[in-house]
């Protein structure tokens, strides 16, 4: 492989990255929304921290986007050890089990988001755009 066929590799790696990245954002705060949604209202108990997300940011785009970011750092950074419990408790409680289909409707677009997210800025560093 040549390095003018991995740059163009690379480029279209990136752009590709950056519109599906966008399309998911989109998706999560608009259509996927609703799961988001169903799953706060379950964990969010009153006077934690993700009910006070909810209150403070609203449900404007960016206020969605927020909620969902939290809703997906709850269920990541609980499983941390020694750490996670004190986190898990300050965010919100899941008092009943959720079914594993409902977490998913948050944690698999984000995460898919994240790594296009890396990807795109892994594929920008490998084109040069940081020197």
């Amino acid at each position: 492989m040549t390095e003018e066929f991995l740059a163009g590799l690379a480029a279209i790696i990136g752009a590709a990255c950056m519109l599906i990245g966008v399309l998911l954002m989109f998706l999560m705060v608009t259509l996927f929304f609703r799961k988001t949604e169903e799953v706060e209202r379950r964990i969010a108990t009153p006077g934690k921290q993700l009910d006070g997300i909810r209150s403070i940011w609203g449900n404007g785009p960016i206020g969605r986007w927020m909620r969902v970011s939290h809703v997906y750092a709850f269920f990541v950074f609980r499983k941390f050890p020694r750490i996670g419990a004190r986190i898990e408790s300050r965010m919100g409680d899941e008092e009943e089990p959720l079914p594993r289909s409902l977490k998913l409707w948050v944690i698999v677009p984000y995460t898919a988001f994240v790594i296009l997210t890396f990807l795109f800025f892994f594929s920008g560093w490998y084109l040069g755009a940081f020197d």
